[in-house]
């Protein structure tokens, strides 16, 4: 049962982009705090609010309820430019009703950061230059660990902010000058910047930490937002196509000091086939008429740039290495109506290593990339599946599909999704 009393994440146990966004509005309609505990921009979402559809980056969803806390704790990585102007759009739009609460150790986004993106793509092409699509998260990470990062409380203490990008702008200039051969950044008109976008954020700065343990004391209903997805985590991934931050669940304990033994679900989330974003080894990968298919019906293109996504079918030793990583208790499967149409589907089983059956591999060993994808295929069925709201009454193939996907993760898939309007899903189990 999907209560509102109980502290509840959503995680993708993918490459990202599983369709985490239904299942993380239907929660957090029901759950008193929602936490942003990681990431970074990749974490977009849309929300229905008033009518109308509002695509949001940074901000939790149930921004636009009523008595909610939403909560971007000190695991995220802000763009300041992107997180001010999601603030002001939905204030003007009278559509930010809940009470936003941004931690004081969230680390910032500059301009330098994404100059830095921009030029090392040129530089080294766009395969190498993984920091993520001229974003500047990559810099931004790079400069946290390096201890000279710039956070959210440094807007609170102007002086010191201006220092510190006075400081940090005497080495990035050097690499913009005599590496790239640009022009220096002049740092009073950065802190100028920097300072105005700044105001929209000093009303909500607080301690978001302390929210999350007084909700957890006092049982309150909590939803954990993970970012991206667990496959894509900087340790467990696949490196270096990952991202330079933890994905996982455990990324809570951190980003958000919740105690390690606090009772948590944890609902996973995977497409009913998959894909990837980026360069890195992708077994299932095809590249045949029945994958384009799945591409443009399933709109698999990148929401930066619009590029084709990579796609291939449902890899089940790479799902079933996500579930154990992250404790999953739970699995919700999006876009099954995406393969209505297709006469036979398969799913990976296991892998061929060096002449080797393998059902379990590190996807951090280089194994990897050799893997030759062992599959199981299904008969397909032709139903329109966005009319079905029960399990039990499902084409009998897509059912036979959900059950074998089910024990093979060795969790219980409690959600499917059927179509790609709001609302379009079958509960299973509640």
């Amino acid at each position: 049962m999907i209560t509102g009393s109980e502290t509840k994440m959503v995680i993708g146990t993918q490459w990202g982009n599983e369709g985490k966004g239904k299942i993380v509005d239907f929660i957090a309609n029901r759950s008193d705090v929602v936490v942003r505990f990681q990431g970074c921009s990749n974490g977009g979402r849309t929300i229905l609010a008033c009518g109308e559809i509002f695509r949001v980056s940074y901000l939790p969803s149930g921004i636009h309820h009523d008595g909610k806390n939403c909560l971007i704790c000190g695991g995220v990585t802000l763009d300041l430019e992107k997180v001010s102007g999601e603030i002001a759009m939905l204030k003007e739009a009278g559509v930010l009703k809940a009470r936003l609460t941004i931690g004081k150790s969230c680390h910032l986004i500059l301009d330098y950061h994404k100059r830095l993106d921009v030029l090392d793509g040129r530089m080294l092409g766009h395969y190498r230059n993984r920091t993520m699509v001229e974003q500047g998260f990559g810099h931004s990470c790079s400069d946290k660990y390096r201890r000279m990062g710039i956070r959210v409380d440094d807007l609170l203490h102007p002086d010191i902010l201006h220092d510190k990008i006075k400081e940090n702008l005497n080495v990035k200039n050097e690499y913009f000058t005599k590496i790239y051969g640009e022009k220096a950044m002049d740092p009073d008109e950065l802190f100028t910047k920097c300072l105005s976008m700044g105001e929209r954020l000093i009303p909500y700065i607080g301690n978001p930490e302390e929210i999350v343990e007084n909700a957890v004391s006092k049982n309150l209903g909590i939803l954990f937002e993970a970012c991206d997805g667990a496959l894509n985590d900087v340790e467990r991934g696949l490196y270096p196509y990952v991202m330079p931050i933890s994905s996982l669940s455990a990324a809570a304990l951190a980003g958000t000091g919740l105690r390690w033994n606090s009772p948590m679900r944890i609902i996973g989330v995977a497409k009913a086939y998959s894909t990837r974003n980026d360069s890195g080894p992708f077994v299932t990968e095809e590249s045949s008429a029945v994958t384009a298919f799945i591409r443009n019906r399933g709109r698999e293109f990148t929401g930066v740039n619009m590029e084709p996504r990579r796609v291939g079918w449902l890899d089940l030793p790479a799902l079933k290495f996500a579930v154990k990583d992250n404790g999953v208790h739970s699995l919700a499967l999006t876009k099954l109506d995406v393969l209505t149409g297709i006469d036979e589907l398969k799913v990976c089983t296991a892998y061929i290593v060096d002449g080797e059956e393998k059902k379990f591999l590190d996807l951090t060993s280089r194994d990897t990339w050799k893997a030759i994808p062992v599959y199981r295929t299904f008969e397909g069925w032709k139903e329109d599946l966005s009319s079905y709201n029960d399990f039990k009454t499902l084409p009998i193939q897509a059912q036979e599909y959900i059950k074998f996907i089910e024990e093979e993760a060795g969790v219980p898939i409690i959600w499917v999704g059927v179509g790609s309007d709001w609302g379009k899903a079958i509960f299973i189990r509640r």
